[in-house]
C-alpha cells in the first residue's frame, strides 16, 4: 500500500473514531436527557392528576374520576394512567398498547429505553382516598433519540467526506514531489537518468531530491563512459583510422560469420584496388594520399547504402573490399559500373592527382563456395580489370543454381502469390541459457517462401521484397501466420519475429500491429517477441522507437539483432532499452580469440548489463564457447551449438 493511501486511511480512522466517540456521548446525553424529561411530565401529571381528582374521590364520584383520567390520558404522550381507589379496591385506568412509527426496528430492538412511571396520592384533608399512577410511552423517546441520532450521523459522514476529499487533495499536493521521485527511481531503474528541475520546498523532500539528481547525473556519466570505452575498444580493434570503414580484422571476424551461415544464397564480393597511391603519396604528401583514401571510401559508402547487409573494409593501403549478401549478377554489374565512374570524376576534382584511378574486380558466387575459394576469384576479377588497363573492371559470374537464375519479375510474381496464399513456412531455432542449455529463453521463427513444391529461406526473398516494396505485406502476413500456429502449439516461448526495416518503418504498419495486439488475449501476446537488425536501427531510430514503445505498452518483449556490426555510438540503446540484444557472431569468434579481442567482448557486455538488457550471443558452434561466453554475463546462447533450426510443428 502507497504512504498516500496510508495516510489516508489513518485520517479515515480518525474521524471514524472522533465519530464514535462523540456519537456515543451524544447518544447517551440524548437519552438521559429524555429519560429524566419524561420522568418530570409524568410527576407533574400524576401530581396534577391527583389534586384534581380528590374532591370527586372523597364524594365517590367515580364517573368524574373517569373523565379526567381520559382527559390526562389523551393530553400527553402516556401508555398508561391508572386511579386506585382505596373505598373499592378497584384501578380507573386507561391504557394502550405502545406504537414507536419512523424508528427502524433494529434500532428499537438495540435501544433500552427505561419508562418511568410516576405515582402521587389522592388526599382530601387528612384522609388518603387513593393513588394516581402515570407511565410515560416509550414512542415518543426513541423517536425522538432516531431523530438526533440520525442528523448528527449525517453531520458527521458530510463533514467527515468533506475532510477525506480536502485531506487527500493537501495529501497530493504534499506528496507531488514523492510521485515525481517515484517515477524518477523507476526511470533509472529503465536506465533513463532523468533529474527533477523543480526542487520541493519541504527539507527533507528537498535532500531527498538532490541525492536523486545526483545519482541519476553520476549513473548517467558512468554508462557514458562504458559506452565511448566500449567503441573506443570497437575502433581501436575494428576500425581504419584514415578512411573511417573497417579494417582488415574486422571483414576478417564478418566474414568469417557470415560463410559460417547455412541460409547463404548468393553473394557477391568486390575488391577495389586504387592506382598510384604510393606515387600520390610520395609526390603530394599524406595528406593528399588520405584525402584520396577518404574520398574512395565516401563513394563506396554511398553506393552500398540501399544495400543493408553489405560489409565494406580497407583492407591495406590501397585495396577495399566490398561483401555483399544476397545480390544477383546485373545488379552486381550495375554497383560496379556506378562506383566506377564515381571513382573516374575524382580525377577531375584533382584528387587522385591522375586519371588513372582505380580497378575492380567483383565476383557472384553461389553457397557452394567457401571463403577461400571466393576471394580467389574476387581476387582473379581484379587481375583481370588491371590487365585490361586502368579504371577498368570486371565481374565474374559463377555457376548459380536454378534456384537464383529466376528472374526478378519472376521473383515479384512469386512473392505475390506467396503473401496472397499465406505460402510461408515456419521454422524455429531455440535459444537456451548460457548457464543451463536444458532451459530455453526463446524460439527465432525463420521464414521461408514455399512455392511450386520448392522451399526458398528469406535470404532468397527479403531483399526482393523491399525492393518491390512488398516488405510491409510479407511481415504482416508471416505475424498473422505465426499467431495462428502460436495459439494452438503446447511448444514453449516465446517466438521471435523479425522485423524488415522496410515494414515498421511505415506509420501504417506500426500501426496495424498495434491494432492487432490489442485484440489479442494476454496469454498469446506473452508467446510473441519482435526484434529488428541494429543497422535497420541506426538508420531510422525514430520508427525503431515509436516501435519500442508500441510493444512495451502491450508487454511484447523487443530486441536488437547483430549488435556491433556497425560502427557507431551504443547510446541508441539508451533510448530504445531493448529487453535483449543478439551479439553480431563475429564478436562470438573473438570471444575465444585473442585477450584484447575478448576483453573488448567483455566491455560490451558489461555495457549492455549496465542497462538491464540480457545479451544473447549469436552464432555459437562448440561447446568450448559457451564456457567461455559464460566469463561474460551473458544470458543466453544461440547456434548450432546449441540446436538447428528445424519446423515449428
Amino acid at each position: 500500500m502507497t504512504l498516500f493511501r496510508q495516510l489516508l486511511l489513518t485520517i479515515v480512522l480518525l474521524l471514524s473514531l472522533m465519530l464514535m466517540v462523540v456519537m456515543a456521548i451524544n447518544f447517551q446525553t440524548t437519552k438521559s436527557y429524555l429519560i429524566e424529561q419524561l420522568r418530570s411530565t409524568t410527576q407533574d401529571s400524576a401530581t396534577s392528576l391527583s389534586m384534581q381528582v380528590s374532591d370527586y374521590m372523597a364524594l365517590n364520584d367515580y364517573v368524574s374520576v373517569e373523565s379526567y383520567v381520559n382527559a390526562v390520558f389523551d393530553s400527553g404522550y402516556f401508555s398508561e394512567v391508572r386511579v386506585h381507589a382505596y373505598a373499592t379496591d378497584q384501578d380507573i385506568a386507561r391504557s394502550n398498547v405502545t406504537k414507536i412509527s419512523g424508528v427502524p426496528n433494529w434500532f428499537i430492538n438495540a435501544i433500552d429505553f427505561d419508562v418511568p412511571t410516576a405515582n402521587a396520592v389522592i388526599s382530601n384533608g387528612w384522609n388518603e382516598l387513593g393513588q394516581v399512577y402515570v407511565t410515560g410511552s416509550a414512542g415518543y423517546g426513541y423517536y425522538q433519540l432516531w431523530l438526533a441520532s440520525r442528523d448528527l450521523l449525517l453531520s458527521f459522514l458530510a463533514i467527515g467526506a468533506a475532510a477525506v476529499t480536502l485531506g487527500g487533495l493537501l495529501l497530493r499536493w504534499l506528496f507531488k514531489p514523492l510521485s515525481e521521485v517515484e517515477k524518477q527511481a523507476e526511470a533509472i531503474q529503465q536506465r533513463r537518468f532523468v533529474q527533477m528541475e523543480k526542487l520541493p520546498k519541504t527539507r527533507e523532500l528537498k535532500s531527498v531530491v538532490e541525492s536523486m539528481n545526483r545519482m541519476a547525473a553520476k549513473l548517467e556519466r558512468e554508462f557514458a563512459a562504458e559506452a565511448q570505452t566500449a567503441q573506443w575498444l570497437q575502433a581501436k580493434a575494428f576500425k581504419d583510422p584514415v578512411s573511417g570503414l573497417g579494417n582488415r580484422n574486422f571483414f576478417e571476424s564478418q566474414v568469417s560469420a557470415h560463410f559460417a551461415d547455412s541460409d547463404r544464397t548468393s553473394d557477391g564480393l568486390m575488391l577495389v584496388s586504387l592506382i598510384d597511391l604510393a606515387k600520390i603519396n610520395n609526390e603530394m604528401g599524406y595528406e593528399a594520399a588520405d584525402n584520396f583514401i577518404r574520398s574512395t571510401a565516401n563513394i563506396l559508402e554511398t553506393h552500398l547504402s540501399s544495400f543493408s547487409n553489405a560489409t565494406l573494409a580497407r583492407l591495406n593501403g590501397a585495396d577495399f573490399v566490398v561483401l555483399v549478401p544476397n545480390i544477383e549478377i546485373a545488379r552486381l554489374k550495375e554497383l560496379v559500373s556506378g562506383v566506377m565512374l564515381d571513382l573516374q570524376d575524382l580525377s577531375g576534382s584533382r584528387v587522385s592527382y591522375s586519371e588513372s584511378v582505380a580497378n575492380i574486380g567483383a565476383v557472384v558466387i553461389d553457397d557452394s563456395v567457401d571463403r577461400s575459394n571466393a576471394m580467389a576469384q574476387a581476387d582473379a576479377a581484379l587481375r583481370s580489370a588491371k590487365q585490361a588497363g586502368a579504371n577498368q573492371f570486371s565481374v565474374f559470374d559463377s555457376e548459380m543454381g536454378q534456384q537464383m537464375a529466376i528472374g526478378r519479375m519472376a521473383w515479384k510474381e512469386m512473392l505475390e502469390y506467396a503473401i496472397e496464399h499465406r505460402s510461408f513456412v515456419l521454422r524455429r531455432q531455440p535459444v537456451a541459457s548460457a548457464n543451463d542449455r536444458n532451459k530455453l529463453l526463446q524460439q527465432e521463427l525463420f521464414a521461408s517462401l514455399e512455392f511450386e513444391g520448392k522451399q526458398y529461406h528469406a535470404g532468397y526473398f527479403i531483399g526482393l521484397a523491399e525492393q518491390f516494396d512488398l516488405g510491409e505485406r510479407v511481415d504482416q502476413v508471416i505475424i498473422e501466420h505465426v499467431i495462428d500456429m502460436v495459439k494452438t502449439t503446447n511448444l514453449q516461448g516465446p517466438f521471435v519475429i523479425n522485423l524488415s526495416t522496410s515494414a515498421y518503418a511505415k506509420m501504417s504498419f506500426v500501426s496495424w500491429l498495434d491494432k492487432l495486439l490489442t485484440t489479442l488475449p494476454d496469454k498469446v501476446k506473452q508467446l510473441l517477441a519482435f526484434e529488428v537488425s541494429e543497422q535497420s536501427v541506426l538508420a531510422s531510430e525514430d520508427h525503431a522507437f515509436l516501435l519500442a514503445q508500441t510493444l512495451k505498452g502491450h508487454d511484447v518483449k523487443f530486441g536488437i539483432d547483430n549488435v556491433g556490426k556497425q560502427f557507431s555510438a551504443f547510446q541508441y540503446l539508451q533510448t530504445l532499452m531493448p529487453d535483449y540484444v543478439k551479439v553480431d557472431p563475429s564478436y562470438t569468434k573473438l570471444a575465444i580469440g585473442k585477450e584484447s579481442e575478448s576483453f573488448f567482448m567483455h566491455t560490451l557486455c558489461k555495457m549492455f548489463n549496465s542497462l538491464n538488457i540480457d545479451v544473447i550471443a549469436t552464432g555459437v558452434e562448440t561447446d568450448k564457447q559457451v564456457e567461455v561466453l559464460q566469463r561474460f554475463d551473458i544470458s543466453g546462447v544461440q547456434g548450432y551449438g546449441v540446436g538447428r533450426p528445424t519446423a515449428f510443428e
